[in-house]
């Protein structure tokens, strides 16, 4: 037993001296190729030697011969060095032939304008990757550590003590009115306050699961009332906001988008009401992770590779309407 055991405590780098010995069967030329000193690799045979217990190299008047036992070794040792090699050399990808699914937390307007331009992209030059997306959830950093998910898009600032994370846009609010609306002549005429808006009905939609930054001031002041529908994603036809005089508050590219599909207008919202800041995090866990870094990789460019020059979709409003 105590046999087997010194077996596997030896420096594994006497296999590597073990290899180039019998594959030069020279002391001096297998020590030039490994970068050590003759003594020192005279050392390593003679250790060889003890823990096979068999002379390895024996010298003759045609110079150094391998003996039947290092013959033996010489095929299995060279395998297991391809082996060891292919384990310790870098992870690489290639999208050609990589199958993967991966698993993404993101909210709507996210998906729409970072993961959709990718998926489409997949299609041709990446076929085995498929992308299940996620809703987001409040313990978003517990998904990532659990494994549960791979990536998430979010609005809300990650913790870098906790994760991993690219900043990946920053973007105004716009609000989408009907054709004619006073406020879209107002805002020709000087800059729109808060109060301005919150002259006028509103139409909620949840951003990233959160309400978006007009309803939240309606509920704070107490006038919720004036918000006449809300939903848990951003399908919302022509006619509500036409019937009603609502308006609708929108990431600007969205606005935009909206606006120019449906026959709508737009107009910036007040800076008071905020950004909406959007950042791609990733657990440590998968940081190493080969698939996932070229992932990260494809989204961080995904706008460019669109045309997009100033990182937003131009036809970020078509998440609006899907569902009309």
């Amino acid at each position: 037993m105590s046999g087997c055991v010194c077996m596997f405590e030896f420096d594994l780098n006497l296999l590597t001296h073990l290899s180039v010995l019998l594959q030069t069967r020279s002391v001096t030329e297998a020590a030039r190729r490994v970068g050590v000193s003759q003594p020192a690799m005279s050392r390593s045979l003679g250790e060889l030697r003890r823990l096979f217990g068999d002379p390895l190299l024996v010298r003759t008047r045609g110079g150094m011969l391998p003996t039947r036992r290092a013959e033996e070794l010489l095929d299995p040792l060279q395998n297991w060095l391809a082996q060891a090699g292919s384990i310790m050399a870098p992870a690489t990808v290639d999208p050609t032939t990589l199958v993967r699914r991966f698993r993404i937390a993101a909210g709507e307007y996210a998906t729409h304008r970072w993961l959709e331009p990718v998926f489409t992209a997949f299609k041709r030059f990446a076929p085995g990757v498929s992308i299940d997306i996620q809703p987001l959830r409040p313990d978003n950093h517990e998904q990532l550590a659990s494994g549960e998910v791979d990536i998430t898009i979010t609005s809300v600032e990650p913790d870098p003590r906790l994760h991993h994370c690219r900043h990946l846009s920053s973007e105004t609010f716009a609000c989408v009115a009907e054709t004619g609306h006073p406020l879209v002549s107002l805002s020709q005429v000087r800059a729109l306050e808060v109060a301005d808006l919150l002259e006028w009905p509103h139409v909620g939609s949840m951003i990233d699961g959160r309400m978006d930054p007009l309803t939240q001031l309606f509920i704070k002041s107490g006038c919720e009332d004036r918000v006449i529908m809300t939903a848990p994603y951003g399908f919302f036809s022509r006619d509500l906001l036409a019937d009603t005089g609502a308006l609708m508050l929108l990431p600007t590219e969205a606005a935009r988008g909206h606006a120019r599909n449906h026959g709508l207008e737009w107009f910036e919202a007040p800076p008071e009401l905020g950004r909406l800041e959007h950042w791609l995090v990733w657990h440590n866990r998968n940081h190493r992770d080969a698939a996932t870094q070229w992932l990260i990789g494809e989204i961080l460019t995904a706008p460019e590779q669109a045309g997009d020059t100033e990182g937003s979709s131009a036809d970020a409003g078509l998440f609006l309407e899907a569902a009309e």
